[in-house]
């Protein structure tokens, strides 16, 4: 008889243990202030008991807007620790969705172990009429659970639908089907048939392969996110590199343009600040690459990460190198 996995479940709050006033509460929910307490989750699906040995982890529960880098750096130490002692086969992290894909990004980049990580969430809160966080989470264990899942890096599941961390993204604000990996697609399915199912495997390097090492780290670098519209200055750039930024992602139109006065201010405060400038676009699908002239500049292109996950890159990469080329290397990798 095989051993049943050992799962641990983190809860960090979010639409999935939230209580409306109401069943049809499906828009103010939040400002009703309730949760689930502890271990309420898993009352409302003893059938996770046939997938694993699933308990959980206390942790400090937060709307996902509300997170700061403290928070991840405490999350991925609590997630590695389970790891380190050999407490868990796989770890479920339950997760608001506003800041999902972000949180799943940094842990894809850190956490050093080929054992699965899952973050889930929920598009209803947990009393509402159809409420999918119950299936979502059973679904979560039931990925984190399997052997298949290995190897892969941080997964999120949602909605039946396995997806990769680094290409994951929230597209609707109210849908149950809002997460999907616009290029490329799911990784694969948590099946209506029991079965967990993949199709393929991510390229770039994650987990084990990144090898960023946040161990000893106090916080994060510095990097702020400047959006690029027609008329846009440089007053956000400038503010950002006196407030201490190290980086400056520009979130520029079509494939990688900021505005003349916005292009003038980045090169300022390379000259000035020593500012690392990382270029993506706006846009919500294709690739920022590296021309000759961002390049001359002293530019890193975001390939096709959205401009808050290039954030993420960007903060981890400014712990190894100040050096525009190899944090370029780290972009054309990962």
């Amino acid at each position: 008889m095989s051993k049943i996995p050992a799962v641990v479940l983190i809860v960090t709050g979010g639409t999935i243990d939230s209580l409306g006033k109401d069943r049809l509460d499906l828009a103010w929910y939040l400002e009703h202030g309730q949760r689930l307490q502890a271990g309420q989750l898993l009352e409302h699906i003893p059938e996770v008991g046939a997938l694993a040995h699933v308990r959980e982890v206390p942790f400090r529960r937060l709307s996902s807007h509300a997170l700061v880098d403290a928070d991840w750096l405490d999350l991925a130490r609590t997630v590695q620790g389970l790891f380190d002692r050999n407490e868990a086969d796989g770890v479920v992290i339950t997760h608001g969705t506003n800041t999902l894909e972000e949180t799943a990004y940094f842990l894809n980049l850190v956490v050093r172990s080929e054992r699965p990580v899952v973050l889930v969430g929920a598009m209803r809160p947990a009393n509402a009429m159809s409420a999918d966080g119950a299936l979502n989470l059973f679904n979560a264990v039931k990925v984190a659970a399997d052997s298949a899942s290995a190897g892969r890096g941080c997964l999120v599941v949602m909605n039946d639908t396995i997806l990769g961390a680094r290409d994951v993204t929230k597209n609707s604000t109210n849908r149950v089907q809002a997460f999907e990996s616009r290029d490329l697609g799911p990784l694969g399915y948590a099946d209506s048939d029991g079965r967990v199912v993949y199709y393929h495997r991510h390229e770039r390097l994650h987990t084990d392969q990144a090898g960023f090492d946040i161990s000893s780290l106090q916080a994060l670098p510095r990097v702020d996110v400047v959006l690029s519209y027609i008329g846009a200055d440089g007053s956000m750039i400038e503010a950002a590199a006196k407030a201490g930024a190290r980086g400056i992602v520009s979130a520029g139109t079509g494939a990688g343009r900021p505005t003349p006065a916005e292009d003038a201010a980045f090169d300022k405060c390379l000259r000035e600040y020593g500012t690392i400038l990382c270029q993506c676009s706006r846009i919500a699908s294709g690739r920022v690459a590296r021309s000759a002239e961002l390049r001359q500049r002293g530019f890193v292109a975001g390939d096709n990460l959205p401009p808050w996950k290039a954030r993420i890159l960007l903060a981890l990469a400014l712990t190894r190198t100040a050096n525009a080329d190899e944090i370029q290397q780290l972009f054309d990798v990962c």
